[in-house]
């Protein structure tokens, strides 16, 4: 266990190196001496009473050796930095210096610090995050929980995980960041990480839930039938009979706005076979089709090709269409006081004396 004696000798060290590092750039300064004092702690864990700190000039010069930068005294005229950077950084120190100064605050940092691995790897897992939201391809259920069941089938999510942690938890060793750049990389992703922790962490925690419990809520895909249908169910024809309950063809149909009323969906209006049931093994409907005209889908009864005739030539397929079989040969009559009780304004009416005529004549005979 480390005394409190031992904390305040590697605080005294620490700030003595720095001492010989002032005239150099105070970020390059933060930079070598970053995890200084929690690695000599660590050290002094393991050594117990045999340890002894070095001397704080030669460790400074050994520094300033192992990065390449020149001695104390031939350093140029420090770059000039921004008064707000030098004042967060000098507001940092005396901060921590205060929390150090109280046994309770001692304590708490340095159970901190002793979490850092554990903010390392969640520090990895969010660079995962960011990478898979960002360029990787994914399923439809939607944000985060994307990220953790791509895990399930995708080699490639784990490479990508595995990498973003090994960096993470090298830049938190202080390995791995050789360049100024990488350096700045690595704060300002640090910074942006913890800024995003609190904000994914629900996010997380569910998704991880519904991973390891094997449930997902996935979205609900819609399905419309397509053409005409009651009830969900395609309708493939219309039969139609008279007053008097006998079966009539050639029936054109138009709804309230005085459009083609037909089975086939509107992209499929143009097409010379019904493309819903074609290839489903029973028959096939095919519209009315005249030289020069477009196919008529709102003629009904729709001739049908049987399925055993049906092939995808489309030439052999109306070659092969007939009427179908009415599902009735004759269906019960209208009452006659029911047919004479409403005028429709399109004919005379039966009290008039005069026989009415059907306004659509039989085309062709029935197939019974």
């Amino acid at each position: 266990m480390i005394t409190t004696t031992v904390h305040d000798d590697i605080r005294a060290f620490a700030a003595a190196v720095r001492s010989h590092l002032d005239d150099l750039p105070a970020d390059e300064v933060d930079d070598l001496l970053d995890g200084l004092e929690a690695d000599l702690s660590d050290q002094a864990s393991e050594a117990g009473d045999d340890f002894e700190l070095p001397d704080a000039t030669t460790y400074a010069a050994e520094l300033r050796a192992a990065a390449g930068l020149p001695e104390r005294g031939s350093v140029a005229t420090p770059k000039k930095r921004f008064a707000i950077v030098d004042d967060v950084r000098h507001g940092w120190r005396e901060i921590h210096d205060r929390v150090r100064a109280n046994a309770a605050g001692a304590w708490l940092l340095d159970l901190l610090v002793s979490l850092r691995p554990a903010w390392w790897v969640l520090r990895g897992v969010v660079f995962y995050l960011w990478i898979f939201l960002s360029v990787m391809s994914r399923p439809s259920t939607g944000g985060i929980l994307d990220a953790f069941l791509t895990l399930r089938y995708n080699p490639v999510s784990w490479a990508i995980l595995l990498t973003s942690l090994l960096v993470s938890i090298q830049w938190g060793r202080g390995r791995w960041a050789p360049f100024r750049w990488i350096r700045v990389v690595r704060t300002v992703s640090t910074v942006i990480a913890v800024i995003a922790v609190p904000m994914l962490a629900g996010s997380i925690s569910t998704a991880m839930t519904q991973l390891f419990t094997g449930w997902v809520d996935a979205p609900q895909v819609g399905y419309e039938t397509p053409g005409l249908a009651i009830d969900g169910q395609r309708i493939r024809n219309i039969y139609a009979y008279d007053a008097a309950g006998d079966p009539i063809t050639g029936v054109q149909l138009f709804d309230q706005d005085g459009n083609p009323l037909r089975t086939v969906q509107s992209d499929a209006a143009s097409e010379s076979y019904d493309p819903y049931f074609a290839g489903g093994g029973g028959p096939v409907p095919v519209p009315e089709t005249y030289p020069g005209a477009a196919p008529q889908w709102n003629v009904f009864p729709l001739r049908e090709v049987p399925a055993g005739e049906w092939t995808w030539d489309g030439v052999g397929g109306l070659s092969a269409a007939r009427l179908p079989a009415f599902p009735f040969d004759r269906v019960q009559p209208l009452p006659e006081p029911d047919r004479s009780a409403v005028s429709t304004g399109l004919g005379p009416t039966p009290s008039s004396g005069v026989s009415p005529t059907p306004l659509v004549q039989p085309t062709g005979s029935i197939t019974p």
